[in-house]
């Protein structure tokens, strides 16, 4: 079964078991969502009421975010369970296919995918629980009460016992593995995915390279099937944009309005605790962001090195069929392979730059009024 293949190591065994995918019923996961959902519109609730307190809004908003965007991604997968089933049992049978395969070179290209799946897998679980652990046991360890997450409850002082306790036990125990047990699968399941693709693209690269020269018979017969190879990949990456391009919009939305207001906020505070707190969060982000763009950017820089595969075969020498096949290909892979946020931000490393140089831009503009600013009270006194 697609649940027990190694490429997706124990992501997908999560999301059965909790009833978010490959299950019929509702109750288990409506019955799982309730609390997160509650939590995040109580968190919406306290950044609209505190909305003048800058400490508040920076350190608020990136724990709202992180769950909110969680809610997106499992409310997502299970939206469109059937695709991704579907798209997660092509890949299975994809694998099998090339494992059985006489090939033993394409298979080379492919057996190593499991264990560098699992090895990023193992590490984000590590950091996410570690993170999520160090946010639920800081507030004990305050002076006042407070919660992992900051909300707001109208008419009710959640800071009171029992309800701090209560709270506290929802946010700790169920609201905190919730993020950690939807947000980190869908980003290794995404870069699994990705992973696998450049490994076709590989395996094709690797193919076009070991063409028969001899006989044009062969040869044609074999383009022709590298063709339809190129031609599923190309299919292969449309499906896994429109399965994760609505997650990826949302994340690249309130990521980059985070890293906006974490750094407007790091220069407003004074407090040492809170400044080494937003420079933690950005680091959070930026790795989160990284992760599966770096890896969407090798899937799309690898789709470009099968031109020139093509345009190095000896085709001179050829007949008039083959050399048709060859113009096709080329024609086909010289425009990259992208995965699209919301079908319109591409993701690869000049984006990623793109969006640090805006978020730097920001920053700056902020700091240059509120030297203004500074400069303006000074004169006035």
């Amino acid at each position: 079964m697609y649940y027990t293949h190694p490429l997706f190591s124990f992501n997908i065994k999560m999301w059965k078991y909790l009833g978010f995918i490959d299950y019929e019923r509702i109750d288990r996961p409506v019955i799982i969502l309730i609390i997160p959902c509650f939590i995040n519109l109580c968190q919406f609730m306290n950044i609209a009421y505190n909305w003048n307190d800058m400490s508040v809004i920076a350190i608020g908003l990136f724990m709202t975010a992180i769950l909110f965007n969680a809610l997106v991604r499992i409310l997502t997968v299970r939206k469109n369970q059937c695709k991704f089933i579907e798209f997660f049992e092509m890949i299975e049978n994809w694998y099998h296919e090339i494992e059985m395969g006489s090939d033993r070179e394409d298979w080379d290209l492919l057996k190593h995918i499991p264990r560098r799946t699992r090895m990023i897998s193992n590490l984000s679980f590590l950091f996410a629980a570690g993170a999520a652990g160090a946010s639920a046991m800081i507030p004990l360890f305050l002076e006042e009460r407070s919660l992992p997450y900051d909300i707001y409850i109208p008419m009710c002082d959640h800071l009171k016992s029992p309800m701090y306790e209560i709270l506290y036990v929802m946010e700790s125990f169920i609201s905190m593995p919730f993020c950690v047990l939807t947000y980190v699968p869908f980003t290794n399941l995404f870069i699994a995915c990705l992973t696998f693709g450049i490994s076709l693209l590989q395996i094709l690269r690797h193919k076009l390279e070991s063409l028969p020269y001899e006989n044009d018979e062969q040869m044609l017969k074999q383009l022709m099937e590298l063709i339809r190879f190129h031609h599923k990949i190309i299919n292969y990456c449309q499906t896994l944009e429109c399965l994760v391009s609505f997650v990826c919009l949302v994340e690249l939305l309130l990521f980059t309005l985070m890293l906006c207001v974490l750094l407007a906020s790091f220069l407003v505070m004074d407090n040492v605790m809170s400044k080494i707190a937003i420079c933690i969060y950005i680091f959070c982000i930026l790795y989160a962001l990284f992760i599966p763009y770096w890896h969407a950017n090798e899937f799309s820089w690898e789709s470009t090195k099968i031109a020139d595969a093509a345009y190095n075969i000896n085709w001179t020498k050829s007949n008039i069929k083959i050399r048709k096949c060859i113009a096709i290909l080329m024609l086909r892979s010289q425009t990259p392979l992208k995965i699209r946020a919301g079908g319109i931000f591409p993701m690869t490393l000049e984006a990623f730059q793109a969006l640090l140089n805006a978020t730097y831009t920001y920053f700056t503009m902020f700091k240059g009024m509120m030297g203004k600013e500074s400069t303006i009270l000074n004169n006035e006194q």
